[in-house]
């Protein structure tokens, strides 16, 4: 049987790197389901073909958007792909046992001194606005995600570094769930308020070309406006 440990986006890089050492020391695979690569859909079309796979949900404690959309996100990959898996899904880790005694030993541990300044909690960097010309939102929703906007945000952060643009001309936010989730993967432009659709790396290069940096907006594949 594979294991598959399926996680939420994480805020930060070394979270990430958690969940994937957590897999290394089980024997497992860290996939996401949002915001993170490689993302569960990813994940599936890694293994073989009659195989076995469960699917962990690590989240303690049970998180229901997190449990919901594993199902949905299942769902679509079995959909979309002639596949032959057979996926489960295993009891949430809250209710394991084990999870106590790890609690208990952590106690029993030797505790770590807490060191550090609450200076940078209130830094005045923090409250400058990034001078930048044009804010680019890129959904890394689980729909989204399901569609290929991991690969789409690399090859729009990839583009703009080629070009030079960083923060000051173009500031980049990936996003949760834009809402418009059939249209994904959705990238937007502001403030000319540009919703790119069914973005591709392809359509992500040439918005970095064309809109961002020439400031001219992809014209052969019509952006749809809000409004």
């Amino acid at each position: 049987m594979n294991v598959l440990l399926v996680s939420r986006s994480v805020t930060h890089h070394g979270g990430h790197d958690a969940i994937h050492r957590l897999a290394a020391a089980v024997g497992a695979t860290a996939c996401f389901l949002d915001g993170a690569e490689p993302s569960l859909h990813a994940a599936l079309d890694a293994q073989p073909d009659d195989a076995d796979i469960l699917l962990v949900a690590v989240h303690v404690p049970p998180d229901r958007y997190l449990d919901t959309w594993i199902r949905r996100a299942v769902a679509h990959w079995q959909q979309t792909r002639d596949r032959p898996l057979r996926i489960a899904l295993a009891p949430p880790l809250a209710a394991q046992p084990a999870l106590a005694q790890a609690v208990t030993e952590a106690i029993a541990g030797p505790p770590v001194p807490l060191t550090g300044t609450p200076g940078p909690f209130r830094s005045p960097a923090w409250s400058d606005i990034p001078k930048h010309r044009r804010q680019v939102l890129v959904c890394r929703g689980p729909r989204c995600t399901a569609y290929g906007a991991n690969e789409v945000a690399a090859a729009l952060g990839c583009r703009l570094r080629e070009h030079g643009l960083g923060d000051d001309d173009v500031l980049v936010t990936e996003t949760g769930c834009l809402f418009p989730c059939n249209l994904g993967p959705l990238i937007v432009v502001h403030p000319d308020d540009i919703w790119y659709e069914h973005a591709d790396p392809a359509l992500a290069t040439r918005i970095a070309d064309e809109h961002l940096r020439d400031g001219v907006p992809v014209g052969d594949r019509p952006p749809r406006q809000s409004g």
